[in-house]
């Protein structure tokens, strides 16, 4: 669902209406349109919000008939129809009943971001079923054009006030959407939410499930007792958790197809795993979720809900046991790592997915302060599991970056392991250099025996491989060091130096001078994919 204010107001019944306020809520979606007719605003929460329940993202048309001369009141109705999640109100017959639209409604509007719209004034033809079949209209058109159900309760839960944010909530826009009755059990079908389509069947409903005694299987559907010309289908719910739930459709005539199904099965999964605990652990996961499984769309609205700067995410820390389960003794070091990121980096969100913590981060200020980052996380991550290595995916710009360097990590971290055994950190730039390498390998035979070409004349030299693996470490692991290139072969650094000034003399040049050594790099680090 993607209708705006902003798009209604080109309707053919508003075009000549007046936006009075609330510009910066233009861009709100609206879910419905309907009819202010009490303005007691004690009514107003009672009987438009009982219990909290949602009518938030609607548009509200009103003439405020019995209040034109009441300000105050006017405000306060503003207040809870804002508080309440509406996007705005369409005034009609100011001039004619109303006098005026009020300086104080309109800053009113104003500051809660409140859409005001002034229906032309003095004209007391004006009907409001004219803006009501626009509005619908587009809607409709809109929810045809689209079929992603998870998407419309993003949007329409991402406009809403915090409070409003729930299992309910979602439900509600889910019944909606499908119009038809659901109801969310347990797995002993007992209720825990109830949508009930039109409402003023919930008691018929929770009634017919208190006494049903047969449900259909998972996925199936059978004509329901207790609503004559009703389908009851039942779709089974597992959470990331573990838990299980019950999630019955009540709907007349035929029954949903099994795309819808499984649209309706991800949304109700992502409603319960964010809202059905006040857990913001289990919020951010759907969020990790969405960006790795490259979903633009759901990973906006998820961020408007749980307010994170997404855009300002440009880096992908990966820390990884080798292993597809979760590191307990690394959940337990998760309170020290967010300190740790905290101090570093200005916003940042951390979640396990496949076994591995995946952190989405905002750059360190230097890159010295990303150094001192990466070894305060080894020294963490030491204590529980040495085996556990971090990557370093940086300038990521969109979803499909993310998900291109998360799928490259997967793939080559065996490799980037065998081409660097003595690091624990990897760059994204290794990591696509181990790609390059593997491809090397895969292509055959001849592509092969050319790109080993450089390594030749050493092995050609020496019967053993000293030189070969000299080499190797002292560009793959050494960083071009004589002395870290010692200290890694147990040498005294005198015995690498000669051995360096050999293999700067077999091949012409020294093994640390550009480009020459761009073949001799990669050949080293194939070699020791082979080995």
């Amino acid at each position: 669902m993607s209708v705006t204010v902003n798009d209604l107001m080109r309707l053919p019944s508003l075009r000549q209406a007046k936006v009075l306020a609330g510009h910066r809520g233009l861009g709100k979606i609206v879910s419905s349109i309907s009819v202010l007719e009490s303005t007691d605003p004690d009514v107003l929460v009672a009987d438009r919000f009982p219990k909290g329940e949602f009518f938030g993202s609607e548009i509200v048309i009103t003439g405020f008939l019995n209040i034109v001369n009441d300000i105050e009141l006017q405000c306060e109705n503003i207040r809870q129809l804002s508080a309440g999640g509406e996007v705005g109100l369409i005034l009609y017959y100011v001039g004619v009943f109303m006098p005026e639209v009020d300086h104080r409604l309109i800053e009113l509007a104003d500051e809660l971001d409140f859409v005001l719209i002034c229906m032309p004034t003095g004209d007391p033809t004006l009907r409001y079923s004219e803006v009501i079949n626009d509005v619908m209209g587009c809607i409709f058109r809109d929810q045809e054009k689209k079929d992603s159900i998870v998407l419309d309760i993003l949007e329409q839960i991402s406009a809403l006030p915090k409070h409003r944010q729930s299992v309910d909530t979602a439900m509600r826009i889910l019944s909606d959407r499908i119009a038809a009755s659901v109801i969310l059990c347990d797995s002993a079908f007992h209720i825990l939410n109830l949508a009930a389509w039109p409402r003023s069947q919930k008691t018929i409903i929770e009634d017919g499930i208190l006494n049903c005694s047969v449900f259909p299987e998972s996925r199936q559907s059978c004509p329901c007792t207790f609503q004559a010309g009703h389908n009851l289908q039942r779709l089974t719910i597992r959470t990331d958790s573990g838990q299980k739930y019950e999630l019955l459709i009540l709907r007349a005539d035929t029954a949903l197809k099994d795309n819808l199904l499984d649209e309706i099965e991800e949304a109700t999964c992502i409603c319960i795993n964010i809202w059905g605990k006040k857990h913001d652990d289990v919020a951010v996961h759907e969020l990790v979720r969405a960006i790795l499984k490259d979903e633009p769309m759901k990973m906006h609205r998820l961020a408007e809900i749980f307010r994170v700067d997404i855009d300002s995410l440009h880096e992908m820390w990966i820390l990884d046991n080798g292993r597809d389960t979760t590191n307990d003794d690394l959940k337990a070091q998760m309170p020290a790592l967010r300190d740790c990121f905290a101090r570093y980096t200005g916003s940042f969100i951390m979640d396990f997915y496949g076994g591995r913590l995946i952190v989405f981060m905002s750059p360190p200020r230097s890159q010295q302060e990303t150094e001192q980052l990466e070894q305060e996380i080894l020294t963490l991550t030491d204590r529980c599991d040495p085996k556990i290595t971090l990557a370093r995916c940086n300038q990521l710009q969109t979803t499909a970056d993310v998900r291109k360097a998360y799928l490259c990590y997967k793939e080559m971290l065996p490799q980037v392991r065998k081409i660097y055994p003595n690091r624990k950190n990897f760059s994204y730039g290794q990591l696509e250099f181990a790609q390059s390498c593997h491809r090397t390998i895969l292509d055959g035979e001849a592509g092969l025996n050319r790109c080993l070409l450089p390594l030749r004349p050493l092995k050609e030299e020496t019967e053993d491989m000293d030189l070969v693996q000299t080499l190797a470490t002292y560009l793959l692991d050494g960083d071009s060091s004589v002395t870290k290139t010692a200290q890694l072969l147990y040498l005294h650094k005198n015995t690498v130096k000669y051995r360096i000034k050999r293999i700067s003399d077999i091949l012409g040049f020294r093994p640390d001078r550009m480009p020459e050594v761009v073949e001799l790099y990669k050949a080293a680090a194939v070699q020791r994919i082979l080995s």
